[in-house]
């Protein structure tokens, strides 16, 4: 441990720490959150009441995170009926999709809503702890998300989220596992989602070397944002043939701030850009996945589902950071 820091300190959540609360008002009311702090000025929330998904995301009081008009929602008011998604859907800085679509709402062998289930199923066994590592102060929180169906799936995501108490970064691990005796067709899907003030008409997005597929008419330049628009669609771009491991990273020089997304690419060998400069609904998502941009109808159809076979797990890890200065993105980007 840190002698020398602790000395100067009655109690090291003078400078980080993790505080857990229900909020009391509004669409969210009754939500459970953890609330992430350290040294280096990172803050964070952890909702384990949607799957353990990152809401809030700041850097020295500067927000990072894309939130949706909707706010925080309960996940008591979630429905899976086609056309309700955006009348619900809260974004925050991470959505988790799955684990039986990523896409729109589709309907083969059962109802598979937009972007899935799971990011509206609470944890079990959710847990916070801050300890010290030798001479790393640790702040973690770990749970399980289940999504089942009598006669049919049991999926699970057993969730880590860490940091340290100087770190300007928070990695993700995540194992998926089948508890069901017969291979399933899973689909999942990681949406970070980032907005303003990092979000502006000067920030741009790069990505480490891929092949990279326009996914629409509108969609001519990944890489620089704009002011928002009035009612002007959306962007889509999907990246294939990653290495072993990728990343995205959006940054605003003028701000000399940035942020990227890190992650093996062994059960993640996808990534999508979603650039929607309307206004209101102002974000740039990187989103690491195992699918191929498809709802689970087509997925199935033109056999681009990835199956998790019987009694299995595979692993998942995640990096979500900060770039503090021109010196620190300029660096970052010439080794992408």
């Amino acid at each position: 441990m840190n002698i020398e820091l602790l000395k100067k300190l009655g109690n090291i959540e003078q400078v980080a720490g993790i505080r857990e609360a229900r909020l009391m008002r509004g669409r969210g009311e009754g939500i459970e959150v953890a609330e992430f702090y350290n040294a280096a000025g990172l803050r964070f929330s952890v909702v384990p009441d949607r799957c353990m998904d990152l809401f809030d995301l700041s850097y020295k009081g500067v927000n990072l995170s894309f939130q949706s008009k909707n706010g925080l929602t309960s996940p008591l008011a979630y429905s899976s009926a086609d056309g309700e998604f955006a009348e619900q859907w809260p974004a925050g800085q991470l959505v988790t999709c799955g684990l039986g679509n990523v896409g729109g709402h589709s309907v083969v062998g059962g109802v598979f809503p937009t972007h899935g289930r799971i990011s509206h199923v609470p944890a079990k066994n959710f847990g916070t702890e801050t300890y010290w590592d030798g001479d790393r102060y640790v702040l973690r929180a770990t749970g399980e998300v289940h999504q089942t169906k009598m006669y049919s799936r049991h999926l699970s995501i057993r969730r880590t989220i860490e940091t340290g108490l100087d770190e300007k970064k928070l990695t993700i691990h995540d194992v998926i596992t089948n508890f069901e005796a017969a291979d399933e067709p899973y689909m999942l899907l990681y949406h970070f989602n980032f907005g303003y003030p990092l979000l502006q008409a000067d920030s741009c997005v790069q990505f480490s070397k891929a092949d990279t597929s326009p996914m629409n008419d509108m969609s001519t330049d990944s890489v620089h944002m704009m002011d928002p628009v009035d009612g002007r669609g959306e962007e889509l771009y999907f990246r294939t043939n990653l290495g072993s491991k990728a990343c995205g990273v959006i940054y605003n020089e003028k701000l000399e701030l940035g942020a990227y997304v890190a992650f093996d690419t062994a059960n993640l060998p996808n990534c999508l850009e979603w650039k929607n400069m309307k206004s209101h609904d102002y974000v740039l998502a990187i989103e690491p996945c195992n699918t191929c941009g498809l709802n689970r109808k087509a997925a199935m159809e033109q056999e681009k589902i990835a199956v998790l076979p019987a009694y299995s797990s595979v692993e998942n890890h995640l990096e979500l950071g900060v770039l503090d200065g021109l010196t620190e993105i300029r660096g970052f980007i010439q080794n992408l």
